[in-house]
């Protein structure tokens, strides 16, 4: 990982995996608060934003986050995507929870950085 930032204000958490200035990046978003960035090209993740970080990882452990934002991708950017996810660094954020009587994907977020310890390590 290059980076992490979490915006306590805003309670968005953003994790830079490689620069994505000077190569092709595409962005795709997995649920209305999840967007991952990554090269075509090399099929690497680029960047991660999570939105309503702390809320959304308090829903996922009650019941599994659906990736309905991605699961009306092509299926070719969803095979992609679902490849990005069951592999490091992203493991390290998701862990996908197969769900076979279900067509849609669904996943729960790990909490590895908590808001406190980032704002207890910044003074």
């Amino acid at each position: 990982m290059k980076a992490i930032h979490y915006d306590t204000e805003g309670d968005i958490l953003s994790v830079t995996f490689a620069e994505n200035e000077a190569q092709p990046h595409t962005g795709v978003e997995l649920t209305n608060n999840i967007v991952l960035y990554y090269n075509p090209q090399t099929q690497q993740p680029l960047k991660l934003i999570i939105v309503s970080y702390q809320a959304m990882v308090q829903a996922s452990t009650r019941t599994p986050l659906t990736m309905d934002t991605l699961s009306r991708a092509p299926a070719t950017v969803q095979t992609l995507v679902l490849s990005l996810l069951r592999r490091p660094p992203l493991t390290a954020f998701f862990q996908l929870v197969e769900q076979p009587e279900s067509r849609s994907l669904t996943g729960r977020l790990r909490e590895i950085f908590a808001p406190a310890t980032l704002q207890i390590a910044s003074v």
